[in-house]
């Protein structure tokens, strides 16, 4: 909650940046890539950090970074030192994201979909904070250092009741489970998080700016914040239920009906409609984590869960200059082209993760093959893949039970 509580700062406080520093608002909007490019360095090498020196001092590290770089800006003259506060609010932000995820994996045995969806969740409450600290301090240099204190403050205090996750018998052993197999898990994963970022930044980053033009007011912002942390919270919840790939399936596709949707509805009440939808539909982001980090053994789970949001945080980033290029007279279509494009590029992640998941047959000993008769073997046992994944792909620590799918 307050590291999206930084990070979307920026999004209220553009149109005074704008106007402080001189500069056309899109330029000010460029600090949102920036801010991600930094969470894509600053995600694998605070994940490597807690790998080896232990979870704790690696959340301390990453909320220490993001929350003073906020507070600084407080105090910038220029464009430039926008976009270096900006880039180090990521780091911060994006690393601490991807920390507690192995924590929650390393914690429960049960419910880590909805927890982790909670934790998710939070993003539109931070936002939805963000709107009413505007609303109270609604100067930007005055806003910038209430959020940066409040963040420092809240995040430290927080951190210290976080119970140490990583046993010293396994930091630092390396990178010896990443097999080919693995590879593969990670790149479908990747490509699902790529299209959940690219959904999902958008809709906390641009919708403000476009809302007023369907004829709503900027108002409806706070309850659609709402919307997406339910729909954070009930996709987490169905992941444990039903799985984390069928549930992935099902929140993609509604994804794209609302996408769609809003292409076609321009204005009222049917517009906010379809946006609510696009909120509520956002919630296959919620698990990402969770899931990611169940898929990699305790001795790479921080570095690995990193690595799955690489790409994502960068393509997630540039996700804002997206939905405005790609069709420059509405905002509104181009957000929801962008999201038309990101459920296309979960659906082939998601595939690609079902055939990655898929084990291989058993291999019978030669001796008895020669000696059944042709078509009276057994079939080699396979096991679901929509329901688990077998032990040897995710195995971690013995006393963590792990599934990936199920």
């Amino acid at each position: 909650m307050l590291s999206a509580y930084a990070v979307f700062s920026i999004s209220l406080a553009a149109d005074q940046l704008s106007a402080s520093l001189r500069v056309p608002k899109a330029l000010v909007l460029v600090a949102i890539p920036v801010d991600f490019i930094g969470g894509a360095i600053g995600g694998v090498a605070i994940g490597y950090l807690a790998d080896r020196a232990g979870r704790r001092a690696a959340l301390y590290v990453a909320e220490a970074v993001f929350s003073v770089a906020v507070a600084l800006a407080s105090q910038l003259r220029g464009l430039a030192q926008l976009y270096a506060a900006w880039f180090f609010v990521g780091f911060g932000v994006n690393a601490q994201n991807g920390v507690s995820y192995p924590v929650v994996v390393e914690l429960l045995r049960s419910s880590r979909g909805l927890v982790g969806g909670i934790m998710q969740g939070l993003y539109f409450i931070g936002f939805f904070l963000d709107a009413l600290t505007f609303q109270l301090v609604p100067h930007w240099r005055t806003y910038f250092l209430v959020v940066g204190l409040v963040s420092l403050i809240l995040t430290v205090a927080l951190n210290s009741l976080v119970a140490e996750t990583a046993a010293r018998s396994y930091r630092g052993l390396g990178l010896r489970a990443f097999d080919r197999r693995l590879a593969l898990l990670t790149a479908g994963l990747s490509a699902i998080s790529v299209g959940a970022f690219m959904f999902t930044i958008p809709l906390l980053s641009v919708v403000p700016s476009f809302i007023t033009s369907m004829g709503l007011s900027r108002s409806w912002v706070e309850p659609l914040s709402i919307v997406g942390f339910i729909g954070f919270i009930v996709a987490g919840w169905a992941s444990d239920v039903a799985g984390r790939l069928k549930t992935a399936l099902a929140f993609i596709a509604v994804s794209l009906a609302s996408a769609a949707a809003l292409v076609a509805l321009a204005r009222g009440y049917a517009g906010l409609a379809a946006l609510s939808l696009m909120f509520f539909a956002s919630g296959y982001f919620s698990f990402l984590g969770v899931w990611a980090s169940e898929t990699y053994p305790a001795e790479l789970r921080a570095t690995g869960t990193n690595v799955v949001f690489l790409v994502a945080r960068v393509v997630g980033g540039f996700s804002t200059a997206i939905a405005a290029f790609i069709y420059p007279p509405s905002l509104r279509v181009g957000t929801a082209l962008t999201g038309i494009i990101a459920g296309a590029i979960a659906l082939a992640g998601a595939a690609a993760f079902y055939l990655a998941a898929r084990p291989a047959p058993a291999a019978r000993p030669l001796a008895d093959a020669l000696d059944e008769e042709p078509g009276l073997a057994d079939d080699p046992p396979y096991v679901d893949p929509v329901s688990s994944l077998p032990v040897d792909v995710a195995a971690p620590r013995a006393d963590v039970e792990l599934v990936i799918l199920g």
